[in-house]
């Protein structure tokens, strides 16, 4: 084996004070001060990096030590030109501020890095063209898959997608023509059932609270399937609120007051999101309305607080880690060249009824 030492190194191994010598264009560590601090040649450090295995025991000690003491951060973008490999997932997710969407985001994480791929998280903030940007931004990044929130692609984002020849899951919804494959939930389904308990517990005067963001198709579902079941079941059109703000909580007074004041008795409003529902609940309660005495309410989702609020509220639960986990699954048995035999997962959904209803 060819003596790892180099014949230009200027400092040993353990140094108190390590010599850098940064990047005039960009200020970073470089390779050689690792090398120089690690007593090895810089091709020794990048062999190293590529596989540990082909360094000794002694000499990938070192030179971890070094990555430590010089503050060495690898140029991953370099890398992936050279091998055209980044063994970097994106997923696009609708907001950060809602806490629903990320169980399925750490669930695509705990899968995807024991196989050595890291995720990279962007918010769309429900904008097909801001979606559309961030798509072809991981592109340019040579992300080696996608995995994306919904359905409410632009047409040239749909076929960015399709040219780009990187697997793409699709999640929470179940497109009959999926851009690649695709994991969720029936979310038509989902409002037809709470429309089916409203009328089963004997409410007759809908509301429904929807999100009127044009690119929430995911709401945008369950409230045509809500409203289409309240029509089978041979009663008047649910009264219809749009917010704008999926998950701002301080909207439920607002909306509640135009509920009182819809001209006609609501006995029972579905929220086509947890965090209205628990705003709602909460400002009847402020408002001296009695749940679900005086109105009757249910929600999606699921959240952690459905249960905790008093009372808890009745809600359609769906499986939320398992999105991302099964997405991960399909891109970890794409990225291996195996065939992914089911490119449609539908995981189904549960209304979990609790003291709202």
């Amino acid at each position: 084996m060819p003596d790892e030492r180099g014949a230009a190194m200027a400092g040993k191994a353990g140094d108190p004070a390590p010599r850098v010598r940064r990047s005039r264009g960009s200020g970073h560590v470089r390779i050689e001060d690792v090398a120089r601090e690690a007593a090895v040649s810089a091709q020794t450090v990048s062999r190293f990096f590529r596989n540990p295995g082909q360094v000794s025991a002694e000499t990938a000690a070192r030179i971890d030590r070094a990555v430590r003491a010089t503050g060495y951060v690898r140029n991953l973008v370099a890398g992936a030109l050279a091998s055209n490999r980044s063994r970097i997932v994106a997923v696009l997710v609708p907001t950060i501020a809602n806490p629903i969407h990320a169980a399925p985001v750490q669930a695509l994480a705990d899968v995807l890095r024991p196989e050595g791929y890291q995720v990279l998280v962007g918010s769309t903030n429900y904008d097909p063209a801001v979606e559309h940007d961030l798509v072809e931004a991981f592109l340019g990044r040579r992300v080696e898959g996608i995995v994306l929130t919904g359905t409410s692609l632009l047409p040239e984002t749909a076929h960015l997608l399709a040219r780009a020849g990187v697997p793409v899951v699709q999640t929470w919804e179940l497109p009959k023509c999926p851009v690649d494959m695709a994991v969720g939930s029936d979310n038509e389904g989902a409002g037809i059932a709470v429309a089916r308990h409203f009328f089963a517990r004997g409410y007759r005067n809908f509301a429904v609270l929807s999100h009127g963001a044009s690119g929430d198709t995911r709401s945008a579902a369950r409230l045509a399937g809500f409203i289409g079941e309240s029509a089978r079941l041979g009663l008047a059109p649910p009264f219809s609120v749009s917010f704008t703000r999926a998950t701002d909580l301080s909207q439920a007074p607002d909306l509640l007051a135009r509920l009182r004041h819809a001209g006609r008795p609501i006995d029972a409003v579905f929220c086509v999101g947890d965090p209205l529902g628990i705003g709602l609940v909460l400002a009847c309660g402020r408002s001296g309305l009695r749940v679900p005495l005086d109105l009757a309410v249910a929600a999606f989702g699921d959240s952690e607080l459905a249960a905790l609020i008093t009372p808890a509220l009745t809600t359609v639960r769906v499986p939320r880690a398992d999105f991302g986990r099964v997405a991960g699954e399909m891109l970890l048995a794409r990225f291996a060249g195996r065939p992914v035999e089911q490119r449609i997962v539908d995981l189904g959904f549960r209304l979990i009824v609790r003291e709202t209803t």
